[in-house]
């Protein structure tokens, strides 16, 4: 029996990763890989998914790093100490009611401005920090922590599809704020504390999220499908492969003819969530392996969405 899903409408990076699928699946088939062996996909590297808002920012500075992993670490640190404590702190009143899980009189962003003059995203926000401070209370440690500094980059993110969406018809808006809050909101009441130590399930988080199968003779199918940052699409990665099934899964990525490229991904439990780390250096020190865009890289932290 397959998966069943348990959230709302599906998340950004998950969109993406259904538009590939079919194709991603053929081309998987054709390889004919098994074993410990990663079945690389150079499929949709800068699709018409992920140039779509490219475009739109032309002319704008870039919000990403040149070169190198992204990282969004002083985000985090000011929305944990300041926005995400605040939606922890939120009237439970004032959430069912509609109301945002801020102050309106202290809006200071783009993004909260919108909300607090929109009753359908004030809703949206409620749902986030309500469902949010549940997940939170269920979740380990580490798991909790990991969570905060996904909802400290979610954050981000919402406040540059609103910053796009500034003084632009809603007509001409390439990006739907209220859907992407409500798809958190979808995100953080499907997430669950897993029951055991397994691996297998599906493991979301903002940037997408990692499928992981049993497919018999001890062995689990791996997909993997994350973006760097989901509001453009940008350093996108889609890897996918078989391996015997253990503690810790590992991965070695080939190139199109069966040749270790130099990377390996790892997969692992840490308490409530699933770590996935990359590792090596490409051919002429390559810093991302040949399956993911520019920049692109399959590190990060997931929570359990679904299990079969």
């Amino acid at each position: 029996m397959g998966a069943v899903p348990v959230s709302g409408p599906a998340s950004i990076p998950e969109r993406l990763r259904r538009r590939n699928a079919t194709l991603g699946k053929a081309a998987l088939a054709a390889a004919g890989r098994s074993g410990d062996v990663l079945a690389c996909r150079r499929l949709c590297r800068q699709n018409s998914s992920h140039r779509w808002l490219s475009a739109r920012r032309k002319g704008r500075p870039s919000m990403m790093p040149k070169s190198g992993k992204p990282h969004l670490t002083v985000f985090r640190l000011a929305f944990i100490g300041g926005v995400l404590s605040a939606l922890l702190a939120a009237d439970g009143n004032a959430m069912a009611q509609g109301k945002p899980s801020f102050d309106c009189a202290k809006a200071a962003s783009v993004a909260e401005k919108a909300i607090c003059a929109n009753p359908a995203l004030a809703q949206a926000d409620a749902d986030i920090a309500k469902n949010y401070a549940a997940l939170l209370k269920t979740l380990d440690a580490p798991a909790g922590k990991a969570l905060r500094d996904d909802q400290a980059d979610f954050i981000v993110y919402r406040d540059q599809i609103a910053g796009f969406n500034e003084n632009t018809p809603k007509e001409q808006q390439t990006f739907d704020l209220g859907e992407f809050l409500r798809d958190r909101a979808a995100f953080l009441a499907g997430t669950r504390k897993p029951a055991d130590a397994s691996l297998i399930g599906r493991w979301s988080s903002v940037r997408g999220s990692v499928d992981i199968k049993a497919v018999g003779g001890a062995k689990v199918e791996i997909s993997e499908d994350v973006v760097i940052n989901p509001v453009s699409g940008s350093g996108s990665c889609e890897i996918d492969g078989t391996v015997a099934n253990r503690k810790v899964l590992r991965l070695e990525d080939t190139d199109d003819n069966d040749q270790p490229t130099g990377f390996v991904v790892t997969f692992r439990r840490n308490g409530d969530a699933l770590v996935v780390e990359q590792s090596g250096t490409g051919k002429d020190d390559r810093s991302e392996p040949p399956s993911c865009g520019a920049n692109g890289h399959a590190d990060g932290t997931f929570f359990l969405s679904e299990k079969p």
